[in-house]
Order: C-alpha cells, then sequence, then structure tokens
C-alpha cells in the first residue's frame, strides 16, 4: 500500500496539472498567441534556471564512484542510439522523428525521480541520486537538441548545428552551471535564490502548458508510435537497465536512482523543446500525457517487485 501511495502521491500532481491547462483551454483562458509566448518562456527561462540550480547545489564529486557514472553513461548512450532508431524506423514525417526519439531516452527525472527516491528513503541521503541526475540530464539534453536541430529542416553542417547547439537555452545554463562549480565561484544568495525561484516554476508552468496545447483527437493518428514510445520509456528500457544493474550488485538508493533515470515518463521539457525546434508538438504532448500516464503503474510495479526482494 505505501508503495502504491508514493507512486500515487508523485504521478497524481502531474496529470492533474496537465488536465488544468486543458480545462483553461477548453474555457478560452488561453489563445494560440499566449500559448506559443509561454512555452517560449518555459523553454528559453524556466528550465534553463531549474537545470542551472541543480547542477549547482549539486555535490556530484563526492557522491558517485566511476564505475556506476559509466554505467549510467553507457546505459543513457543506448537509448539515444535506440531513440534515433526508433524514430527513423516508425516515423515517415521529418518532424515527428526528432521527437519520438527524444521521448525515448529523455526522462523527467528532476520532477519525478527525486521525489520518487525521497519518499523511498525519507531518512537518508539522496545526494547520490541527485548528483546522478544533475551529471546525466545536461548530457541527454544537450543530445535532444542536437537530434532535433538535425530533423529541424534547418542547416545542418558541422559548424552551423555547433552553433545552434550553443546558443540553446539548456545548453547555456548546463555549461555555465559546470563553469562555476568547476571555478568554485561563490553566488550572492539573493541571486541564487532568485533562479531557484524562477526554476521551481518550470515544471508547474510547462505542465499547465503542455494540457492546454493537447489535443485528444489527434491520439489515434499517432496511436502506434505512443505505444511504442511508452513500452520502450516505461517497461523495456528500465527493466533491461534495472536488471543489469541488479547482476552488478548495485542495492538500495543505487538501484532506485537507476530505476528513476531510466524509467521516469518522457520529460515535460521535451515538449517545449520540440515545440521551440519545430518539432511535431502534439505528438511531443502525447507522449507526455500517454507515458506520464503509465507512469503510475510502471513505478508501482516496479517499487513492488525490488522491495519485496529486499532490493530497495
Amino acid at each position: 500500500m505505501n508503495s502504491f501511495i508514493t507512486a500515487l502521491n508523485v504521478v497524481l500532481p502531474l496529470l492533474l496539472l496537465v488536465v488544468v491547462g486543458y480545462f483553461l483551454k477548453t474555457r478560452n483562458f488561453f489563445s494560440d498567441v499566449t500559448l506559443k509566448q509561454m512555452n517560449k518562456l518555459v523553454f528559453t527561462l524556466l528550465i534553463p534556471c531549474s537545470l542551472f540550480k541543480s547542477i549547482v547545489t549539486s555535490s556530484i564529486e563526492d557522491a558517485l564512484t566511476p564505475e556506476y557514472v559509466l554505467f549510467c553513461l553507457v546505459g543513457v548512450a543506448v537509448m539515444v542510439l535506440i531513440g534515433l532508431l526508433f524514430g527513423r524506423t516508425f516515423c515517415e514525417r521529418q518532424d515527428q522523428k526528432g521527437v519520438m526519439a527524444q521521448a525515448i531516452f529523455r526522462g523527467n527525472t528532476v520532477l519525478f525521480g527525486i521525489p520518487v527516491v525521497s519518499m523511498l528513503y525519507p531518512n537518508e541521503s539522496i545526494v547520490l541520486t541527485t548528483s546522478m541526475i544533475a551529471l546525466v540530464v545536461p548530457i541527454i539534453n544537450i543530445c535532444a537538441v542536437v537530434i532535433l536541430q538535425l530533423h529541424a529542416g534547418m542547416k545542418t553542417d558541422i559548424k552551423s548545428l555547433v552553433i545552434s547547439v550553443l546558443k540553446n537555452p539548456m545548453v547555456i545554463a548546463t555549461l555555465s552551471g559546470f563553469a562555476i562549480k568547476l571555478i568554485g565561484v561563490e553566488i550572492p544568495t539573493a541571486v541564487m535564490k532568485t533562479i531557484s525561484e524562477i526554476g521551481g516554476s518550470a515544471n508547474t508552468v510547462g505542465l499547465i502548458v503542455l494540457g492546454a496545447s493537447f489535443e485528444l483527437p489527434a491520439i489515434s493518428q499517432n496511436l502506434k508510435k505512443l505505444v511504442l514510445i511508452t513500452s520502450m520509456r516505461m517497461i523495456i528500457c528500465p527493466l533491461v537497465m534495472m536488471s543489469i544493474a541488479v547482476m552488478l550488485g548495485y542495492r538500495g538508493i543505487e538501484l532506485a536512482t537507476v530505476m528513476v533515470i531510466f524509467g521516469a515518463p518522457t520529460a515535460v521539457s521535451s515538449f517545449a523543446t520540440a515545440v521551440q525546434m519545430k518539432g511535431d508538438g502534439v505528438l511531443a504532448s502525447q507522449a507526455v500525457m500517454s507515458t506520464t500516464a503509465v507512469s503510475a503503474i510502471t513505478i508501482f510495479t516496479w517499487v513492488f517487485a525490488l522491495t519485496s526482494l529486499n532490493m530497495l
């Protein structure tokens, strides 16, 4: 029962925020122009602030072992390749290929993962989880930007691609965060609090905008793609990664971190990124919705099974 309540308490607020956005849309609270402006706000300011804060405040160097980092990074690389393969194989439209790819490898680990691990281990430090997430999320985000850029119909020569990636707000936030952490600059409390407050609203605003942009009738058109995305993102990839982690001897918080990195639903920010980079926003929003809905079942299953086996 506790495992079920844990999953429900994490997933249900996400779904309710999306429902709020969709309800507001049906009541004509948002015009198309307003939605585009809010989506741009999420992409260019709110998400970068959230990402910057998570990097600057994590103790990456103290919590992670090289072997564990290598295992997670190899897993991420494999998921990126799987996403690319699926996008190019099962999507005919160019603007859907990159969207499907990122929906498979880009999880909502910050909003979803940290609360789940915190609830599983309320009396223990979860610095390993926050540090690992702070390390893999920027890499995943950069991969998403590059892949969407390659499928956006823009210039794809190396110079243009590098410049475009470096101008991306999330990449700027990532590089700035690691640079400040490396140099050891102390950010004034008032500035850090402001960044934290702005970043803290990213998921709330992002989910409401997502719900307001959601087009229910279009689900049938993308049903096959959504089944593939949800199956890979929520069942196959996490099952394989957790099985390997168990065989390698990882237990407790280390195993729980693998579970949320590879088993969290598709990132809310993937919708904003897809829209800003000329991807199919409809498919992106539906991928977030379908994986988030299914996560209530899959996370419960993973937690229940691993707890029963005394591995968490």
